[in-house]
């Protein structure tokens, strides 16, 4: 009899032993799982902190500005066969494609719109904008004209700064863009007027921060141009600090075609919707005039 009861005591004491495991085990896991949480967010915490305020203290997205007009884009070989065209319009995926396939480029003048946005705890104060490594050569696009339809979307946006370069001078320097303005002989020109960095632009960095976009437009004539752009910004601990501008592709360097006498082609879209068409040689219009005004350093900076 005892030893009937004492074996029954063993098999409860091992199926108690055995059922308890499990939940042994997941309490276990639950603890770990916390504790792994808990590192992690720690982990998240101190690469946050770093970034508001070791880290770069801008961030700095280059793309399309959103008014678009009709500019001119070229291609340095000759088009010939109308079947390689896109069957889309000028804004389809399959244009672009096509244009990219080609290195089509803007013509004489560009427009990027550069947004920077701050990081650092405190102000960011912007200085000025350089361009680097500027390599300039007469043109060889004189293939292909690429000429899109006329058209425009503002968005609905705030006007960003405008910032023009003139390639062509020895030294480029940030202009005020005062943008498109009609002349006597009614081909008008793009009116520069004095720096636009004369005045620093403030921005709060932080999380709640602030951002400010640049339309940043780039003219060279009769010259292909390629370089670079960086963007000049001071900050508390950090001191005056410069920052290259990644354009789209990502790539650090940006290309703006020449503009010659004459294309050997064309390539003409009508309407946006449209696919282009292939035609004849086009004569080309002589380079957008800049109108200057007197340039002055900021203060303090050359």
């Amino acid at each position: 009899m005892f030893a009937v009861i004492g074996a029954v005591g063993v098999l409860v004491s091992s199926a108690v032993a055995i059922w308890g495991l499990p939940a042994a085990l997941q309490s276990s896991d639950v603890a770990k799982q916390a504790e792994a949480r808990e590192q992690n967010k720690d982990k998240q915490d101190d690469a946050k902190e770093e970034r508001l305020t070791v880290g770069p203290a801008i961030d700095i997205a280059a793309g399309e500005p959103n008014l678009l007009y009709g500019g001119r884009f070229a291609l340095a070989q000759r088009t010939t066969n109308a079947q390689s065209l896109p069957d889309g319009g000028f804004l389809s995926d399959k244009y672009r494609a096509w244009l990219v396939k080609n290195k089509g480029l803007r013509v004489n003048e560009a427009t990027v719109r550069v947004t920077i946005f701050p990081i650092h705890r405190g102000t960011v104060v912007i200085q000025n904008m350089r361009i680097t490594n500027l390599s300039c050569q007469p043109t060889r696009y004189t293939g292909t004209a690429v000429i899109p339809p006329v058209f425009g979307d503002s968005g609905g946006e705030a006007l960003p700064t405008a910032v023009a370069f003139d390639l062509s001078e020895p030294s480029p320097r940030p202009w005020k863009n005062n943008g498109w303005v009609p002349t006597e002989n009614r081909e008008g020109a793009w009116q520069l007027s004095g720096n636009a960095f004369a005045k620093a632009i403030y921005l709060d960095g932080g999380e709640d921060f602030d951002a400010r976009a640049f339309d940043l437009s780039f003219f060279t004539k009769s010259k292909d141009c390629e370089f670079g752009v960086e963007v000049n910004v001071t900050t508390a601990g950090r001191g005056d600090e410069w920052y290259r501008v990644a354009f789209p592709g990502p790539r650090l360097t940006y290309k703006v075609a020449g503009r010659p006498e004459r294309y050997e082609t064309s390539v003409v879209s009508e309407s946006v919707e449209e696919p282009p068409v292939l035609r004849g040689p086009h004569t080309s219009s002589r380079p957008s005039a800049l109108r200057k005004g007197t340039f002055l350093p900021a203060p303090g900076r050359p």
